[in-house]
């Protein structure tokens, strides 16, 4: 009886399991979880009054008395009798308003759109600094929540007291490197600007802020980020830390304007805008070819300039911009393409301009106007060297670009140096002779007459003088040669060519100043490029084994630019030998810095004596330099044939001596032992004389 009875029993506990993991199974289907469980709906993008909000910053939202907020959904697994809702709250007070939903079903993989409005109530309309929380939550009370910083304007259209801010925005970074308040700075390519404002009080400040808002120029998509409220006594300085996340929209634009704004208590403020191009796009999806397209003429102030050269600009004194005009011929379609200007000065600030977007085509020739807005004080740009960079750029990012050296003058004197010109160009050797070759022009109504050049450097003491006579006017100009004697004691650096216009009538002079390298007697070696590139060759003639064994040849590079320059290093007339470099033969010197490539050299070759081979050094699709070098072969395969050759006839001729002195020596002792024997022999068969004969 109780073995029937304990069957019943588990058969009753067999037939309870059973159901029990029935009704989990149907309960798992229809995406019931435990409450424990995961929540699988994701909740992919939040827009307020359609701004994009983010979680990882604070977002900067126009002032409204309703806010519609936009939450898109996703559902990874069946999501049974959910609802969304929304609130908004105070950050200072803790007032709130929400909205929800009605209950819904959404299938896994499906996604949705929810559409909730919040109306401020009148204590939040005064507020400025918000929580947004959006919650998702199912039937069995399982939720995703994300929540979002706010701030708004609103203040500063109802309550501000209408006057300006009396705070000096003193410097504003862009990923480390300042911008300035113009149409357009250049800045590398980048997911996220960390912008730095550093400001300074002019008065007490109370519960102000800083905020920095982007905007796509193209889409007029904005991000912001704002800092918290402080306080700042008249006199003291500050800075503010801001963090700038570029949208998926944003990330394939590169022209943006960011607003620098800070506010007080009041809603008075203080704005400052700044033009923002990044080179290349963040993107990075250009193929980065040359575009095909030609820069056929530059000018400033009415003056056509040249590529790679010093060009003089003459300004008037109370000039406070320069007018631009680039022409250009397309050899292709293009579309979406801009003309980039930037101007950089010696101190490494950047004045830039940019132009609108435009389409041209091919065989299409256009004229673009750019402007340089120059600082109050003109007089700080007398004489320094400028470089100009034209960069013409299209949608993909593929790009043109040509580069010109500047030198700004104030005009003062009718009497112009329109253009000088060395020979050698730019650098010279102690010891020998510089051409100098000035361009004069008279850009006065009357003629001048008396006028004297003078071509001077005044750090070697070198000068020379000649009398012009008598220039005409309308823009009248002629031309004068000098020579300079560079003195064998000069030594390696960078000296000045001063040029002096006078009247023998009085009047001011027209002064100009251009530098030269001189390189000095110890240090010829030292190859001057240009003005941005020294090729050091400490070694350029040296002894090569023909046993495989290697030499080196040290040549080192030295960037005397602004920009990092890439350069390759080709080898001509090396038949003779094998050539390696412990890296590759394309590499980037970084400006103001030297890189040194050593060339290993060896052969194995039956040629004799010296040979030669040449270093091409190559930079932007040009040869810039080439450099011969000598390997005087020694034949050590021949000479070790020759030592080993000697080496065994020696031995040979050693052994022979040896075994001939032996020889002699053995006949020698053979032929004196063997007569020692027979005399004995025959002694003793002579009988004794005083012993009679024998008888037997």
């Amino acid at each position: 009886m109780m073995k029937k009875l304990r069957a019943l029993y588990a058969i009753w506990i067999i037939w309870a399991l059973l159901l029990s993991t029935m009704s989990y199974a149907d309960h798992f289907q229809r995406g019931g979880f435990s409450s424990s469980g995961t929540f699988d709906v994701s909740i992919d993008k939040v827009e307020l009054n359609n701004n994009v909000v983010v979680e990882s910053r604070t977002n900067l939202i126009n002032d409204a008395d309703v806010f519609s907020v936009g939450v898109d959904l996703t559902a990874v697994d069946y999501m049974k009798a959910g609802h969304v809702e929304v609130s908004l709250r105070s950050t200072r007070t803790g007032d709130s308003v929400a909205d929800s939903t009605g209950i819904f079903d959404l299938n896994a993989g499906t996604q949705g759109h929810i559409t909730l409005t919040l109306t401020l109530i009148d204590k939040l309309k005064r507020e400025t600094e918000f929580d947004l929380r959006v919650r998702v939550e199912d039937s069995e009370q399982r939720s995703e929540t994300n929540h979002y910083r706010i701030k708004t304007e609103s203040t500063r259209t109802t309550t501000s007291s209408g006057r300006g801010l009396d705070v000096s925005l003193d410097r504003v970074f862009v990923n480390t490197k300042v911008i300035a308040s113009s149409r357009t700075n250049f800045i590398d390519e980048a997911d996220v600007f960390n912008v730095l404002v550093e400001f300074t009080a002019l008065e007490d400040l109370d519960d102000a802020h800083v905020e920095a808002v982007l905007k796509d120029l193209r889409t007029g998509t904005v991000v912001a980020d704002a800092s918290p409220n402080f306080d700042l006594l008249d006199e003291q300085s500050a800075t503010a830390l801001l963090r700038l996340e570029l949208l998926d929209d944003l990330k394939d634009s590169d022209s943006f304007e960011l607003t620098i704004n800070l506010i007080d208590a009041e809603g008075d403020f203080v704005r400052q805008v700044y033009g923002i191009v990044m080179e290349d796009g963040v993107s990075g999806t250009g193929s980065s070819r040359a575009l095909d397209i030609s820069v056929d003429s530059v000018e400033i102030e009415k003056e056509v300039i040249i590529e790679d050269e010093n060009n003089f600009v003459d300004l008037d004194k109370d000039t406070d911009e320069l007018d631009l005009k680039v022409r250009l011929t397309a050899l292709e379609d293009i579309e979406d393409a801009r003309v980039d200007a930037i101007l950089t000065l010696e101190n490494g600030e950047v004045i830039a301009d940019t132009t609108a977007i435009f389409d041209i085509r091919d065989d299409e020739t256009v004229l673009k106007k750019l402007e340089f807005e120059l600082p109050k004080l003109i007089g700080n740009f007398n004489q320094q060297n400028l470089r100009l960079r034209i960069r013409v750029v299209d949608a993909e990012g593929d790009f043109e670009e040509k580069f010109y050296g500047l030198k700004l003058n104030q005009q003062e004197t009718p009497l112009i140096v329109s253009g000088i010109e060395l020979s050698p160009e730019n650098n010279v050797k102690a010891g020998k002779a510089l051409g100098v070759r000035l361009n004069i022009k008279n850009s006065g109504i009357v003629a001048l007459d008396g006028i004297t050049a003078k071509v001077s450097i005044p750090e070697l003491g070198v000068s020379t003088t000649k009398f012009v006579g008598k220039v005409e006017n309308s823009g009248s100009e002629l031309t004068e040669d000098f020579v300079l004697k560079i003195l064998d004691s000069a030594q390696t650096g960078t000296y000045t060519v001063r040029t002096e216009l006078a009247s023998q009538f009085g009047g001011n002079k027209e002064v100009k100043e251009l530098p030269v390298f001189v390189l000095g007697l110890s240090d010829q070696t030292t190859q001057v490029v240009n003005d941005k590139l020294i090729i050091n060759v400490p070694v350029v003639e040296q002894d090569v084994k023909n046993d495989g064994s290697e030499v080196i040849f040290p040549i080192t590079l030295t960037n005397q630019g602004p920009d990092a320059n890439t350069y390759t290093l080709l080898f001509d007339g090396a038949g003779w030998a094998n050539i390696r470099l412990t890296e590759s033969n394309t590499f980037i010197v970084e400006p103001e810095e030297s890189k040194t490539v050593n060339v290993f050299l060896s052969t194995d070759s039956k040629l004799a004596g010296e040979q030669l081979f040449t270093v091409m050094v190559k930079g932007n699709d040009k040869i810039l330099n080439q450099l011969t070098l000598k390997g005087n072969v020694v034949n050590i395969q021949g000479q070790l044939f020759a030592v080993v050759l000697k080496t065994l006839l020696q031995t040979i001729l050693i052994g022979l001596v040896v075994l001939l002195v032996a020889l002699g020596l053995y006949l020698g002792a053979r032929r004196y032992i063997p007569r020692k024997e027979t005399s004995d022999f025959v002694a003793e068969d002579i009988p004794d004389q005083a012993q009679g004969e024998a008888y037997y």
